[in-house]
């Protein structure tokens, strides 16, 4: 099946981005052309298991994180569950960078099942298209799990793998869906924890000063924070 492959080759391509090595050096690494590798990241042809294991350990990732694609049959019963007890198989993070004085762009894709109640999710951070969540700075494969009041989910970064980050969102019932939220991991320029706050949507959100304000630590959060030592996430929607 094609599909495997350019799945597969998607994979590559972003692993071998985000090391920061260039098809050249990549292809001397597994013994390939420059071409052959181009047509590897393409899903132009399949690739062999002992190939992929020779592409993993030159990522330095295991062989899982390239082959995680599900079936058609399989994919269209797991996301029709999560559709229906979730509302949407795919959700928009944003976060405030107030480094960078930005809104930060984040995809979260959910997919099937592992056991009850926990369900596979991927987290591609900071993405330049909407339409194209191969393009981010950042991976993360890890978990969500709904409760009554909250969401949770942990991810670990696939390029930096100390790094484990855990993210609780606030249930909203209101007709949005949108969901304030804590985001904690490590600080990407610093490489020291840090939490912000997130708000997830299951559109598109119109990135204004509207939303960075609802993204911003608040005065109230602020008081609250000075008083107890705690940050603690105030603003609730829905």
């Amino acid at each position: 099946m094609r599909e495997i492959s350019v799945h597969v080759g998607k994979r590559i391509r972003l692993y071998r981005k985000m090391k920061n090595m260039t098809i050249e050096i990549f292809a001397g690494l597994i013994n390939k052309s420059k071409a052959t590798v181009s047509k590897y990241e393409n899903g132009d042809i399949a690739i062999d298991i002992e190939t992929l294991f020779t592409i993993a350990n030159a990522l330095d990732i295991s062989v899982n994180q390239l082959i995680d694609y599900e079936e058609a049959a399989e994919e269209t019963e797991s996301r029709h569950e999560i559709g229906r007890r979730y509302g949407k198989t795919k959700m928009y993070l944003y976060f405030y960078d107030g480094r960078r004085s930005r809104i930060v762009r984040n995809i979260i894709t959910l997919k099937s099942s592992a056991e009850s109640g926990v369900y596979s999710a991927d987290l591609y951070s900071d993405v330049e298209d909407y339409s194209n969540c191969y393009k981010c700075k950042y991976l993360y494969h890890g978990t969500m799990r709904r409760y009554d009041t909250f969401t949770n989910f942990q991810f670990e970064n696939q390029n930096n793998k100390m790094e484990r980050v855990f993210l609780y969102a606030i249930n909203s019932f209101s007709p949005s869906g949108q969901m304030i939220g804590m985001f904690s991991g490590l600080s990407t320029q610093s490489m020291l924890p840090a939490s912000f706050k997130f708000l997830l949507s299951p559109d598109i959100m119109e990135e204004n000063e509207e939303l960075k304000e609802m993204l911003r630590i608040s005065k109230e959060e602020l008081r609250v924070m000075k008083k107890i030592n705690m940050f603690v996430v105030h603003q609730h929607l829905g």
